[in-house]
C-alpha cells in the first residue's frame, strides 16, 4: 500500500475519530426512524433489518425529497442499507483506509464472511443517496436486491 499524502492522513485520520459517534448512533437513529414510521417493535431494526426494509420502502416509493430533508432521510435509508448487509452476509462497519480505493475514508460495510471477495466493501451511504436520487417510483427492495447480485456476481 502507498504511503498516504498529508491531505489523505488528515482526512482518515478525521473519519476514524468519528466512527465512534457514527456506529453510536446508528442504532438510536434507525430505531427512531422505525417509531416514526409507527412499524411495531422498532427496536428489533438491528437484529433483523430485512424484515424493516419493506415498510421503509413502501414509504420512500412515492416521496419527494426536498432538499432540506436530503441528509436527514440519505443517513436512515444509509444506516439500514449498511444494517441489512451486515446481517445478511455476516459483515461488519469500518473505515476504508485503502487510499486507492473508490471508498477511501468512508464509513463502509465489509469484511463478509458469506461473500467470496474477502475485499469487497459497499458504502451504504452512496447507495442510499443514489436510491434517494430516484425519482418517485422507487424500490428499496430492488436496490438491496442490485447490491446482493454485485456482492454474489450475479449482476
Amino acid at each position: 500500500m502507498r504511503k498516504l499524502s498529508a491531505a489523505e492522513s488528515t482526512e482518515i485520520e478525521r473519519r476514524v475519530a468519528g466512527f465512534d459517534q457514527f456506529f453510536q448512533e446508528l442504532m438510536p437513529v434507525l430505531t427512531d426512524f422505525m417509531e416514526r414510521l409507527e412499524v411495531p417493535d422498532a427496536s428489533m431494526i438491528v437484529a433483523d433489518p430485512d424484515r424493516f426494509v419493506p415498510a421503509v420502502d413502501a414509504f420512500m416509493k412515492e416521496q419527494v425529497v426536498r432538499t432540506d430533508d436530503r441528509a436527514w432521510i440519505v443517513t436512515r435509508i444509509g444506516y439500514l442499507i449498511g444494517e441489512w448487509l451486515v446481517q445478511r452476509f455476516g459483515g461488519c462497519w469500518f473505515v476504508n483506509d485503502i487510499p486507492d480505493s473508490r471508498h477511501f475514508a468512508r464509513y463502509v460495510v465489509g469484511r463478509f464472511a458469506r461473500i467470496k471477495n474477502a475485499n469487497v466493501t459497499v458504502d451504504p451511504m452512496a447507495v442510499a443517496e443514489a436510491y434517494v436520487s430516484e425519482p418517485p417510483g422507487r424500490s428499496l427492495v430492488g436496490t438491496l436486491r442490485a447490491v446482493e447480485g454485485e456482492l454474489l456476481g450475479k449482476s
